[in-house]
């Protein structure tokens, strides 16, 4: 289940439909390698795969890893073990 990147509620809809860290970040994984093998570049392509979680553009791009990572994180608290 993919995160609506304007309904950052629906966080806690993932956690309870089973979806998982490993779920997700599988799928930016193949989200980014898609949009590489189409031509873009590295930065296009994470800054594509960051906006469809919901993070914004950055100039540098951003890496598969800082998206996973902060993903992990949002189903983290959306789950009630971080509490913000």
């Amino acid at each position: 289940m993919m995160i609506h990147p304007h309904d950052p509620s629906l966080a806690s809809a993932a956690v309870v439909a089973g979806s998982t860290a490993s779920d997700e970040t599988r799928t930016i994984d193949a989200d980014y390698r898609r949009l590489v093998i189409r031509g873009l570049s590295s930065v296009e392509a994470g800054n594509v795969v960051a906006y469809m979680t919901g993070l914004h553009a950055v100039d540098g791009g951003w890496t598969v890893e800082e998206i996973k990572h902060l993903v992990a994180i949002r189903m983290l608290v959306a789950g009630g073990v971080i509490v913000s």
